[in-house]
């Protein structure tokens, strides 16, 4: 598994959008393997997201996110911890011992289903044309 980290200084970036520098943990038995740091290349959140999917990261620790990046991020199976701050190397041991972080909440807003999608798209996914319900990754580490 690989966590990213938005990250500024050492720190974790607020605003995922913005944000050009990732942290990247590669994770084996729940025991962090090694770590690096990732630029990405371009300026768009397209260019984000491409890069996030081409480094394999499973999980995104990060602070705020628009609904846009949010529901991209989702599509391509990466599950999301928004609403977090403080260093990023903490944020992902937090994470791998299971210790709450962040703001849940987060991905709560802005959710518009609609009930005549039998794909069970957002509205602003552009209806694409058969992503279906999106499962959340089965293997994440469990608090014991």
């Amino acid at each position: 598994m690989n966590i990213g980290v938005t990250y500024h200084d050492g720190q974790i970036a607020q605003n995922l959008g913005e944000c050009r520098t990732f942290l990247i943990v590669s994770v084996e038995d729940n025991l962090p393997t090694g770590k690096r740091m990732v630029n990405v290349e371009g300026t768009g959140v397209t260019d984000m997201v491409k890069t996030m999917s081409m480094e394999g990261v499973d999980v995104l620790i990060c602070g705020s996110l628009g609904l846009a990046v949010r529901n991209a991020l989702e599509m391509i199976g990466i599950l999301l911890v928004p609403g977090c701050e403080g260093p990023a190397e903490e944020a992902v041991a937090k994470f791998l011992v299971g210790e709450k972080q962040g703001d849940p909440t987060l991905l709560e807003i802005g959710r518009e289903e609609d009930p005549d999608d039998p794909m069970s798209c957002m509205h602003d996914c552009a209806k694409c044309a058969g992503c279906g319900t999106i499962e959340v990754l089965k293997n994440l580490p469990q608090k014991k």
